[in-house]
């Protein structure tokens, strides 16, 4: 007998209906339940173990939320370990090549107090996936906490190598885990420029000023001069009390520009100040000033090309305290004497600027600052500047630092108004013996 299977059967077509029909059901079905699973997994959004309990019931063979129950009975205020334990074995069993579901169960093993499976689980994650280095930051970590310093160290050097943002957190961990061992925040920090640098940061802001000239020594002279942290750096050793060992390491980069045995950098003005690293060069901010303009002259000088400039305005009460200035790096107690050239033209002014030593002991009287004499008023030819001082001692042995600059600080509430033009050139301080 032959059965007519064409559409014009009533029985095929009913045939080819049903079966539409529970195709559609079956998608429907398919797409009812991704959307369950996608929902209740969403890692935007938090559902108790409760919530998850029907899901996991209904949809059993779900990896993803048998995870995600593991995961909400571990945050649970009454969790059942033992339960979050099963979730995850679970989520292993169905997906065994998901790193990310032996991470979950290392954590039910720890929260146990089983570090040793915990570190065993993280060792499958790692295998799963040997690059990820969430991963293996998190075996470095637990193997800190177990006490195996040592093999902690060469997992996280792994793991902060291409993650350099946690190197400073990282070295800050390894550190006071080892009692202070330069050699293992070293070995963490491994040979990149970059990560030398923060090594560098952090060993001079701890301070640890001679391990810090160390590294900071060894690293390429191009990311010296371009890293953001190189200001950070000698920031740390200078705000430490380190002035000597901050400007031997400074004077390094431009050691091509000028003598490194000149105490006063730049003293002639002839080279151009950096923006960002001039911690011991000139300090200029005569846009500050209301009183004086201040700039480099390149059409007057003593010797060479330039010369500082200080235009004043004719303001009562003239006032110059910070506008220009330079840290000195020098041996503490050591006496020394600081000169300079002025030329005037047009000062009209109750008392000229004078020399400052800020942090100097005066050589003549040890309770006053020591100044020079004032520019004299009028318009007169370079006349030279001096005063003696004594570099002070400090908290920090075999180091010690001043500021020279030029001020004007008036006498009284008021003074006339000082006007005209003052050039300064060809600074310099020479070690006159020891002090008194």
């Amino acid at each position: 007998m032959v059965i007519d299977l064409s559409l014009k059967n009533p029985i095929a077509r009913a045939v080819v209906l049903l079966a539409s029909v529970g195709v559609a059901v079956l998608l429907v079905i398919i797409i009812f339940s991704k959307f369950i699973v996608g929902t209740m997994t969403d890692n935007r959004k938090q559902f108790s173990s409760n919530e998850l309990a029907s899901p996991v019931y209904h949809f059993p063979n779900s990896a993803r939320l048998h995870a995600r129950l593991a995961e909400a009975e571990m945050f649970d205020r009454d969790r059942d370990l033992a339960l979050a334990e099963s979730h995850a074995l679970m989520a292993i069993k169905l997906s065994p090549h998901d790193f990310r579901y032996p991470l979950i169960l290392a954590s039910v093993k720890e929260a146990g107090g089983d570090r040793q499976a915990a570190g065993d689980q993280l060792r499958k994650a790692l295998a799963l996936a040997p690059n990820n280095q969430a991963v293996r930051y998190r075996l470095a970590n637990l193997l800190l906490r177990e006490g195996r310093l040592e093999e902690s160290v060469e997992e996280f050097r792994v793991a902060v190598a291409s993650e350099t943002k946690l190197l400073a957190s990282t070295i800050d961990l390894i550190w006071q885990a080892s009692g202070n061992d330069v050699n293992l925040i070293e070995r963490v920090a491994g040979e990149n420029a970059k990560a030398q640098m923060t090594l560098a940061l952090f060993l001079a802001s701890r301070p640890r000023a001679e391990d810090a000239a160390r590294v900071f020594s060894r690293i390429d002279r191009s990311v010296r001069l371009t890293s953001a942290e190189t200001p950070l750096f000698f920031k740390s050793l200078i705000d430490s009390g380190h002035t000597i060992v901050a400007r031997e390491l400074w004077v390094g980069l431009w050691s091509a520009r000028e003598p490194e045995n000149t105490l006063v950098w730049n003293g002639s003005f002839e080279t151009d100040i950096s923006k960002n690293l001039g911690q011991f060069d000139w300090a200029i901010l005569g846009k500050e000033s209301k009183y004086a303009r201040l700039g480099i002259d390149r059409t007057t000088a003593r010797t060479g090309a330039r010369a500082l400039r200080i235009e004043f305005a004719g303001e009562n009460t003239t006032r110059l305290d910070g506008e220009i200035k330079q840290l000195i790096a020098l041996k503490p107690g050591a006496r020394y004497r600081l000169e300079c050239y002025a030329k005037s033209e047009g000062l009209v002014t109750p008392e000229g600027p004078r020399l400052v030593v800020t942090g100097g002991v005066s050589a003549n009287d040890p309770k006053q600052e020591p100044v020079s004499e004032p520019v004299a008023a009028g318009s007169t030819d370079w006349q030279r500047l001096a005063v003696d001082f004594i570099a002070p001692q400090t908290k920090t042995p075999g180091q010690s630092s001043v500021v020279i600059s030029i001020k004007r600080i008036p006498k009284f509430s008021y003074d006339e108004p000082t006007k005209g033009t003052v050039w300064f050139d060809d600074f310099t301080i020479k070690e006159q013996g020891p002090g008194i």
